[in-house]
């Protein structure tokens, strides 16, 4: 997608007509007509402070213009303080979204990836929309699923789902490892698999054990291995070294501890962008501790000591050290289709894995580089992973 094209929506119309917004729809986001072409009209609204400005950042779809914001700046009703969109958009889309609003929004915020990066920490959820979840920078996003999107059973929490739900299954330890934050393992008795889940900090805000809770099975024991902060994080997943000494010193031994023998068939490592980089990294070079990963928009043009750079499909430092063969290993590899670039580095290296003898799955989801739709990924392959073994 190149970017969303505005719609003439009967939303739109009725509220740039003045009407408020809970005569026009009782939910917001509202959805209108859906085209012969499967997109369908999507119409937002938010309130903003006298005089402000408003942009809407829908993940990895506003991007496309982030050189030039106007094509994402809302339209202020008349005498009002009151400001809407409408978008045409993929009736399966789901993602996340913040507005963002100043005095004068820079037209050229993103042309930098600091001023993009202000855009993210400048955004705020919709005040309308009950779903939301937590970004990767820590704050709040809204999620909008359209009425062909799917969300996987496990994360319904719904007051039936909730109601249904064991989450008392699980027995949950705080291990402290080094001066980092401590690790978090949840052990299901007679669990058959472990879960080494990347970024578990923020997995554990999302609700995971909750999740893992109202899945049909009990099959899984989880540990929840924290990133910290932005720095940390960058400093570790995506170096390989730094990161096996790590798991080596700190993480593994903390888990045997708890859990027992960790044998690599029965283990899968998972992670989204670095932390997909990072799950690929041990199945694919590590074999004596996992031998799957679960690499969501993994962060495959990497290279250490490089400018960080825009995905454009040119892989990085992992596809340079593949073993010629990695026959044991098993991959399930997704991205979404609206984080330009990271189709591209996931099927790359897809095929390089593949040429080495690994089995690989590859999936696309409808969405940007988002947790809107990683959860969803996430659960679907864990169903893939032990289906594959039934």
């Amino acid at each position: 997608m190149t970017g969303p094209r505005r719609a003439d929506a009967d939303a739109y119309r009725r509220l740039m007509a003045g009407a408020p917004p809970v005569d026009v729809s009782a939910t917001w986001p509202a959805f209108g007509r859906r085209g012969g072409d499967g997109m369908r009209e999507v119409t937002f609204v938010t309130d903003a402070a006298p005089g402000d400005e408003v942009m809407i950042h829908l993940n990895g779809i506003t991007d496309s213009h982030r050189t030039d914001i106007s094509p994402a700046l809302l339209e202020r009703v008349p005498g009002t303080d009151r400001h809407v969109i409408s978008y045409l958009l993929p009736d399966d889309l789901v993602v996340s979204y913040r507005f963002v609003a100043g005095a004068h929004l820079d037209r050229r915020a993103g042309s930098t990836r600091e001023g993009w990066l202000r855009i993210h920490e400048a955004g705020r959820p919709d005040a309308r929309n009950g779903r939301s979840l937590r970004n990767p920078l820590g704050r709040e996003s809204s999620v909008l699923v359209l009425p062909g999107g799917r969300i996987h059973p496990a994360w319904d929490t719904s007051a039936e789902a909730v109601e249904s739900a064991t989450a008392a299954a699980f027995d949950e330890f705080t291990i402290p490892i080094g001066d980092g934050p401590p690790l978090t393992i949840l052990r299901r008795p007679r669990a058959s698999r472990v879960l080494f889940l990347f970024d578990g900090d923020l997995w554990a805000e999302h609700g995971i054990a909750g999740a893992l809770s109202r899945r049909a099975d009990a099959e899984w024991s989880v540990v929840l291995v924290p990133s910290g902060s932005l720095e940390r994080r960058s400093a570790l997943l995506p170096h390989p070294d730094r990161l096996f000494e790590h798991l080596d010193r700190a993480v593994l031994p903390a888990a045997a501890e708890v859990l027992g023998i960790l044998r690599p068939d029965r283990v899968v490592f998972a992670g989204e962008s670095y932390g997909g980089l990072a799950a690929a990294s041990v199945a694919a070079l590590r074999p004596d501790v996992a031998a799957t990963a679960i690499v969501q928009s993994g962060s495959f043009h990497f290279r250490a000591g490089a400018v960080p750079r825009h995905p454009s499909g040119e892989t990085g430092d992992l596809v340079d050290a593949l073993p010629p063969s990695i026959t044991g290993s098993r991959f399930v590899v997704t991205a979404g289709t609206e984080e330009s670039g990271m189709g591209e580095l996931a099927d790359a290296f897809s095929g390089a894995v593949r040429a080495r003898g690994a089995h690989v799955e590859a999936r696309r989801y409808r969405g940007g580089h988002d947790y809107a739709w990683w959860r969803t990924g996430l659960f679907d392959a864990l169903d893939a992973v032990g289906a594959g073994d039934a």
